[in-house]
C-alpha cells in the first residue's frame, strides 16, 4: 500500500485499479515494501473513505485503540471515536476543504477510556487529480499530555505557593523565582532577580558560599540564614534547599524554598527578654514571699497562742452559759407558777365573790329595804365591782356581756354541777336554772350549734 497525501496525484494501486495493471515486477514490488511499511509503522495508520468510514487500520492503531482484529473497526464512521463529535466533523470538514489538517483530538478506546492523538490527516488523489479517500497518522500523546498537565498544575502550585521558591542553575545563579519570593525580597520586577546569584541575597555571602558547597556534596540543606531585601532590611529566613535530579539521578540545577521568620524571631528575642524580667521578678517576689512567710508563720503561733486563749474564754462562757440557761430555766418554772398560783388566786377570788357576795346583794335587792339600805347596796355592789374588775378584764367579751346570776350560773356549770345542784345552790326552780342557761348558751352564739356548754366555758378561761 502506497501512502499518497496533499496533491500527489500518482496512481494509487493498493485499492486494485484495473485501469492500471501492474506489469513491472519492481514497481510491484515496491508497492509492496511501502505496504508492509506502513502495516509495521509505530504511528497508527489509517485510512477512510469520503464519507469518514473506515476501510483500513494498522496494527499500531489497532493496539492503540484496543482491538485485536481490524473487523472490529472497519466499516465504522471515524466520527465514533471522538470524544466530541461536533469537533472531529469540524476536522473532517477541514480536510475535505483543505486537503488536509493537523493537530490535537481527544478520542476513547474501545473500553472506553480516553486517549489523546496528535492527527494528521490529508486527501488521497488518483490521477485525474479527484480525491478518493482519507488517510490519518495518529500517534498517541495521552501520557505526554497528562506529564505535560501534571507539570503545568506544579507549575502553577510553584508559582501561587506562599513560601518563596528559587531555582538555580549548578553555580548558584538564579533562573527562576515565584512572586512569594519577589514579595518577601521586595520587589514585583523579576528581571531585577533572573541571572543573579543566589549568594548576592545573603547578609554573610561566606556563610552562603559555603550552604551552596554542603547542597552540592550532601544533596540538601535545611537551616536558618539571614539576607537582605532590596532596600537593605536585615531578613531571616528558613531555608530548605536541594539538587534536583534527572532521571539517571545527575544534578541538573538547585532549588530552595524560603519561610520569612523575621516576626517569629524578633518575637523569639523579646520572649527571651520577657523571660529574663520575668525570672528577675520571680526571685524577687520569691524573696518577698519568704520574708511574708516567716511573718506569716510568726503570726500563726501568735493566733495559736490567741486561739487557746479563746477556747479557754469560751469554755468559761459555755460554762456561764449553761449556768445561765439553767437559771433562766428555774425562773421560768417560778414565773410559771406564780401566775398559775396568780390565776387560781383570780378564780379563787371571782368564785367568792360570785358565789359568797353577789348572790346576796341580789336577794338584798329583792327584799324590801329602806331608801337608805338600798343605796348601801348599791355602795356595796359598785365596790364589789371595782374590786373585781381587774379579774373581770381576762375574761372574754362573750363572758363579759352575762349578767351576774349568768356568770353565778356559768361558772357552777363549768365546775361540773347539774341543773338540780345549781338550783338547790342558788335556791331557784331547775326551769329558772334552765331558762339562765338557754340565755347563756345564746349569749355566747352557742344557740342551735351542738357544743357542750361546759367544754366551751373551759375553753374561754384556757
Amino acid at each position: 500500500m502506497t501512502n499518497y497525501s496533499g496533491n500527489d496525484h500518482r496512481p494509487f494501486p493498493a485499492f486494485g485499479d484495473t485501469d492500471h495493471p501492474l506489469e513491472n515486477k519492481a514497481i510491484k514490488d515496491q508497492l509492496l515494501i511501502k505496504d508492509r511499511a506502513i502495516a509495521s509503522s509505530v504511528q497508527g495508520i489509517g485510512i477512510g473513505d469520503l464519507e469518514g468510514n473506515v476501510i483500513y487500520v494498522n496494527n499500531a492503531a489497532l493496539r492503540m485503540w484496543g482491538a485485536e482484529d481490524a473487523s472490529e473497526v472497519l466499516g465504522i464512521s471515524s466520527l465514533e471515536f471522538a470524544q466530541d463529535e461536533g469537533e472531529a466533523l469540524r476536522v473532517m470538514t477541514a480536510v475535505l476543504e483543505n486537503g488536509s489538517w493537523e493537530g490535537e483530538i481527544a478520542g476513547y478506546r474501545k473500553d472506553g477510556s480516553p486517549i489523546i492523538v496528535y492527527l494528521s490527516a490529508s486527501l488521497v488523489y488518483n490521477d485525474a487529480g479527484e480525491p478518493i479517500c482519507t488517510m490519518d497518522s495518529f500517534i498517541d500523546i495521552t501520557e505526554s499530555k497528562k506529564i505535560e498537565e501534571e507539570l503545568r498544575i506544579k507549575d502553577f502550585a510553584i508559582a501561587s505557593s506562599i513560601n518563596a521558591i528559587v531555582i538555580g542553575d549548578l553555580e548558584g545563579n538564579i533562573t527562576y523565582v515565584n512572586h512569594a519570593f519577589l514579595d518577601m525580597w521586595g520587589t514585583d520586577d523579576m528581571s531585577e532577580v533572573m541571572g543573579r546569584s543566589a549568594v548576592s541575597f545573603a547578609k554573610d555571602a561566606d556563610q552562603a558560599l559555603e550552604i551552596m558547597s554542603l547542597i552540592v556534596q550532601g544533596g540538601s540543606w535545611y537551616g536558618e540564614i539571614e539576607g537582605l531585601k532590596k532596600d537593605g532590611t536585615p531578613i531571616t529566613v528558613l531555608l530548605s534547599a536541594n539538587l534536583v535530579t534527572d532521571a539517571n539521578n545527575t544534578p541538573v540545577c538547585m532549588m530552595g524554598a524560603f519561610v520569612n521568620i523575621t516576626d517569629r524571631k524578633r518575637a523569639e528575642k523579646d520572649l527571651e527578654k520577657a523571660y529574663e524580667e520575668l525570672e528577675i521578678r520571680v526571685a524577687e517576689r520569691t524573696h518577698e514571699l519568704v520574708a511574708a512567710n516567716e511573718r506569716l508563720l510568726e503570726e500563726i503561733e501568735e493566733r495559736k497562742k490567741i486561739e487557746t486563749s479563746l477556747r479557754k474564754t469560751e469554755e468559761n462562757l459555755r460554762d456561764q452559759s449553761l449556768n445561765l440557761q439553767e437559771t433562766n430555766t428555774a425562773l421560768k418554772i417560778l414565773l410559771k407558777q406564780r401566775e398559775q398560783d396568780k390565776e387560781d388566786l383570780e378564780e379563787k377570788v371571782m368564785a367568792n365573790v360570785k358565789s359568797l357576795i353577789l348572790p346576796y346583794i341580789e336577794k338584798l335587792k329583792s327584799t324590801p329595804t329602806s331608801r337608805s339600805q338600798q343605796t348601801y347596796l348599791e355602795i356595796l355592789e359598785n365596790n364589789v365591782e371595782d374590786m373585781v374588775s381587774p379579774y373581770m378584764k381576762k375574761l372574754s367579751a362573750q363572758y363579759q356581756q352575762l349578767t351576774p346570776m349568768q356568770i353565778q350560773v356559768a361558772d357552777l356549770v363549768k365546775a361540773g354541777k347539774t341543773t338540780k345542784e345549781i338550783s338547790e345552790l342558788l335556791n331557784l326552780s331547775d326551769r329558772a336554772i334552765e331558762f339562765h342557761r338557754n340565755n347563756i348558751r345564746d349569749k355566747l352564739g352557742l344557740k342551735n350549734k351542738k357544743l357542750n356548754l361546759r367544754s366551751y366555758l373551759l375553753s374561754l378561761s384556757s
